[in-house]
């Protein structure tokens, strides 16, 4: 027996050391066995995440469970806007799955919980999963502070920076109490390394944190959001933070319209001011996209323990401009970014008509996808409509009914009168 087990254990440690082509070949006379390579391209199951699951619409009424309740002060906060359905992209939206436009071939390997892939152009949807969940945004949200600072700051006012502005928790770029920064340079900070220093220097130039939240609050009602509270300034966890994709992708399209933001997000490296004795240093985009996928114009990164990966780009390929925004995602099948690319690469092979719904933006008017055509068709089609109340157009009013009774009785009569002459000729 002993020789037999030796035996059987010398085969098996021959066979793990041949090259695979040599074990498909069979050795000493045994059946052919096939096996896989060290570097073989087969990729096991994603595990089974119960958080990106969301068929059962699960985040249409609360948000996530909380991983770090310290970060929302030890409670679970059920939020105080959802949206209802139908909701404003179209009836194919209204979904807490995954839906795709024809023609576009998603990868299948992907842990994003919400997302919306758009054309930054025409607010065309072209995929979507759970649009209008409620998730926290992470430093995606500083999108809005990015906008109100390209608003109403001077690009080189200096802006004072304080002892607190700079031990702010989570991710920082490195203020510090004596620099000189100018708010081009904050903003710099801001989006490429998610300074949540920078975002509370630029906010006290904007009147205080407090003034700033209501700013970007006000401008993202501006665009159109149903569910979206802005809380703080740089997207730290609070129990009342809350948005959806389909939201985020409306404020991300405004921005990417903007040139202004296009270099500012497409910034890869930058110098940034030191203080006291700390000398200046290079700062980095963590936009991994910026550096591995050509056309990107520019994103921006997003975490916290609650919030899970965030993220927002877009890319111009092939003559069209393509955003995504993705919510409570996570690095299992990818980097955010990475995951961005695969389904960039899927975006850019479809149709380009392709869409299953629209965003609609608080310009168009009653807010609904109809509402959203060329204003050639919308005022073709509304022309027969009664002009509102207090329009200039004329309306209808008793006098005019009155008119056309006298009109119809002046009608009569001389019919009655034509008949009589008849009679007595």
């Amino acid at each position: 027996m002993r020789t037999l087990l030796s035996a059987g254990l010398a085969v098996l440690m021959a066979s793990a050391t041949v090259s695979p082509a040599a074990a498909q070949e069979g050795l000493n006379g045994m059946p052919r066995m096939q096996w896989l390579p060290l570097t073989s391209p087969v990729r096991t199951p994603l595990p089974r995440d119960h958080a990106l699951w969301t068929d059962d619409c699960r985040y249409d009424r609360r948000l996530p469970r909380a991983f770090d309740k310290d970060a929302v002060r030890g409670a679970d906060v059920d939020p105080v806007i959802t949206v209802e359905r139908p909701g404003p992209g179209g009836e194919d939206l209204d979904t807490c799955s995954t839906v795709t436009a024809d023609g576009l071939d998603l990868p299948t390997r992907l842990s994003l919980g919400s997302y919306v892939l758009y054309d930054v152009d025409s607010g065309n949807v072209l995929a979507a999963k759970d649009p209008y969940g409620l998730y926290r945004p992470a430093s995606i949200i500083k999108i809005l502070l990015v906008m109100v600072a390209l608003d109403e700051l001077d690009m080189d006012q200096k802006v004072k920076v304080t002892e607190e502005m700079a031990t702010v928790d989570g991710s920082k770029v490195g203020v510090g109490p004596g620099g000189k920064y100018t708010a081009e340079q904050l903003l710099q900070g801001l989006v490429m390394n998610s300074g949540n220093d920078a975002a509370l220097a630029l906010a006290g130039a904007l009147g205080g944190t407090d003034a700033t939240v209501e700013k970007m609050q006000s401008l993202a009602d501006s665009l159109g959001v149903q569910a979206t509270k802005v809380t703080t300034v740089n997207g730290l966890d609070t129990p009342e933070v809350q948005t959806t994709a389909y939201d985020l992708a409306l404020v991300y399209r405004a921005a990417f319209q903007r040139q202004e933001l296009r270099d500012l997000l497409g910034t890869e490296q930058a110098t940034f001011p030191g203080y006291r004795d700390n000398p200046e240093f290079q700062i980095s985009s963590d936009n991994g996209l910026l550096y591995d996928y050509p056309g990107t114009i520019g994103g921006k990164t997003g975490f916290t323990d609650n919030a899970r990966h965030t993220y927002a780009a877009a890319v111009s390929r092939k003559g069209r401009t393509l955003g995504v925004v993705m919510l409570n995602s996570t690095v299992a099948a990818g980097r955010p970014w990475q995951q961005a690319e695969t389904v960039f690469d899927a975006a850019f092979d479809a149709p380009e008509d392709a869409s299953v719904g629209r965003l609609v933006d608080s310009a168009s008017p009653d807010n609904t996808v109809e509402a959203a055509e060329p204003a050639g068709a919308a005022g073709a089609a509304g022309a027969a409509d009664p002009a509102p109340a207090d329009s200039d157009t004329p309306q209808d009013t008793p006098t005019t009914g009155i008119s056309l009774i006298v009109a119809g009785m002046v009608c009569v009569l001389a019919a009655g009168a034509w008949i009589l002459i008849r009679r007595r000729r």
